[in-house]
């Protein structure tokens, strides 16, 4: 089996956050379906359910700070529901992970939003994160 990167560990961590927001399951529950389908994820099931976790714990603090970074004129709710993950991902990552760097933080989340984002979603992800990195 190959060895999972932690790009990919951010990515199936991701699919989960989005998955968890948009059906409310519990977090047996995904875990046991992210591991049905991407079985090399358990090697980095430490790392993917702590971030899983803290952005359920944090949410609120989360879109809050992306709330305050957005231009006016726009609002959270306005955001794709794809990027409001990938930003609540990162933020969390800038924030609470001690081991990731928030530049790769922000690169990571700029891939994020290119994968599964609209097509404006890059820059726009890049950006409010290099305001959130600028205050914290």
């Amino acid at each position: 089996m190959k060895k999972q990167t932690r790009s990919e560990a951010r990515c199936a961590a991701f699919t989960q956050i989005f998955q968890m927001n948009q059906h409310k399951d519990d977090m047996e529950h995904i875990m046991n379906e992210l591991l049905q389908a991407i079985p090399e994820c358990e090697e980095n099931l430490g790392y993917i359910s702590s971030v899983i976790n803290g952005v359920s714990e944090h949410e609120s603090e989360l879109e809050e700070i992306i709330s305050a970074h957005i231009k006016k004129g726009w609002s959270y709710s306005r955001l794709s529901k794809a990027a409001q993950n990938i930003l609540k991902l990162a933020v969390y990552e800038m924030k609470y992970v001690d081991d990731v760097p928030e530049r790769v933080a922000i690169n990571e989340a700029v891939e994020l939003a290119k994968k599964y984002g609209d097509e404006g979603d890059p820059a726009f992800v890049n950006g409010l994160l290099a305001s959130v990195y600028k205050s914290l």
